[in-house]
């Protein structure tokens, strides 16, 4: 998979601030269609009305893929194996969107070796814009002889986004940080292990600040390196509004 690192420009697009120009009907999330990993996607109308969608896949370096589009009735649903609009390969993970002329709901499936293993909502569609803000996500991790996590940061938008990641153990002490900075449409991938050393206590709280409202993803596994289980972060627990 795909790593970056880079220490620039977080502090010049927190001075300058970035215009992003996203519709309030576009919904972001991560998927994966690798090896042994796909996505399934339930795109629900949640008005009583007609809707148009596009579905837009990139893959990790922020290449469309694939688009699709369709039309539902009222409260209709539709369902889309990404594998079978992108194909499985390495490179093939990171954002996806579902743009839309009305309110909506999208379900998001991982399903690791043919079988489904978590599901998540989401609904809440991408915010209009934002200026000189951070914006705080977190999720708990473990990196012990039992458990590994990995993280994944996704940009939804047409603008470059940049943040840092820090790594707190069980007691509350920061063990590491790392900046990035990801190109339109790009995402990024961290196994903890790559950050922090494996010990029984090395388990916490990962928090991620990034310059506009990123979408981030925690892929959980066992000591054997089995995919257990990803979990969908697309909403953020703070707004951090900057001086």
């Amino acid at each position: 998979m795909k790593r970056t690192v880079v220490a620039l420009l977080i502090g010049v697009l927190m001075v300058t601030g970035i215009a992003l120009v996203v519709s309030a009907e576009e919904y972001a999330f991560y998927y994966a269609c690798t090896a042994h990993q796909d996505t399934g996607v339930v795109i629900m109308n949640t008005s009583g009305d007609t809707a148009n969608y596009v579905l837009k896949v990139y893959d990790a370096y922020g290449k469309s893929i694939a688009r699709t589009t369709n039309e539902l009735a009222g409260y209709e649903s539709d369902y889309h194996l990404l594998s079978d609009l992108v194909g499985s390969k390495d490179t093939n993970w990171g954002l996806a969107v579902v743009e839309t002329t009305r309110i909506m709901s999208i379900g998001v499936d991982a399903i690791i070796d043919g079988v489904q293993r978590s599901s998540d909502n989401v609904s809440a569609p991408l915010l209009n814009g934002a200026t000189q803000t951070y914006y705080w996500y977190s999720l708990n991790y473990a990196n012990t002889s039992d458990e590994i996590t990995g993280v994944a940061v996704v940009n939804p938008f047409d603008s470059p986004a940049a943040g840092t990641l820090y790594v707190y153990d069980a007691a509350g002490d920061q063990k590491n940080s790392t900046d990035f900075l990801l190109d339109p449409h790009e995402s990024d991938y961290y196994s903890l292990s790559d950050l922090v050393s494996t010990e029984d206590t090395m388990w916490g709280v990962v928090d991620i600040k990034a310059t506009v409202p990123i979408i981030v993803a925690g892929e959980y596994f066992n000591a054997n390196g089995d995919l257990l289980n990803v979990d969908e972060i697309t909403e953020f627990y703070y707004r951090e509004h900057s001086e």
